[in-house]
Parts: structure tokens; sequence; C-alpha cells
């Protein structure tokens, strides 16, 4: 969180950020969505990469998503939450799970 609120101190143009909701408790991950949402709306521009998709999807517009290293879909957040065969085929995404497995379940992977 510390270095969050040392990058946005410096009033950036554009935000990357690497997991940024790893570790966090749940209520700090609302507040940094909530804080990712208000930069965005103050039109900072935002390069996230996240595993867990509902952080992801709400402080973005596309999602891409990387299988095995290389882009394996490119879509809208909202085509991807409503999508839960894709979920499914290249997060691992379960029905009961709710949360996303550590890797690919069924894509082909490179020799």
């Amino acid at each position: 969180m510390l270095a969050v609120g040392r990058a946005l101190l410096t009033n950036p143009r554009l935000l990357i950020m690497d997991e940024p909701s790893e570790g966090l408790a749940p209520i700090v991950v609302d507040k940094l969505v909530a804080t990712l949402q208000a930069v965005l709306a103050e039109g900072t521009a935002l390069l996230l990469i996240e595993q867990n998709l509902s952080v992801a999807a709400a402080v973005s517009e596309r999602l891409a998503v990387m299988v095995v290293g290389r882009i394996a879909l490119e879509t809208s957040a909202r085509e991807l939450l409503a999508d839960t065969d894709t979920q499914q085929r290249l997060l691992g995404i379960g029905a009961a799970a709710g949360f996303a497995a550590a890797g690919p379940t069924d894509v082909e992977r490179p020799m």
C-alpha cells in the first residue's frame, strides 16, 4: 500500500501495477479498487497485471488473458465476467470455487 501511495504522489500519466491486491485483506482490496477507480476517473492510464479477476474487471474496460506467456484472449471485462466457460477454460475458475486457480487448465502449451 505504501508503494501505491508513493506512486500516486508523483501524479503519473500511466500507472503500471503488478499484483497490487496480492496479500491484502479483503477490506483493503476494496479500498484499493476504489482508489484505482478514482485515479482512472482523473485521467490516469492504468496497466494492471492481476490474477484476481474481480479486481481486474472492476478497474478495467479491456482485459487480456495471458497463458504460458502468450495472450490467449483479449476482450472486454463485461464479456469475460459473463462467460463462465471461458473463465473455466483459461483461468481455472470453477462455479464452486469463485476464484482463479494458479494456472491454466486445458490450454495447449508450446514445446
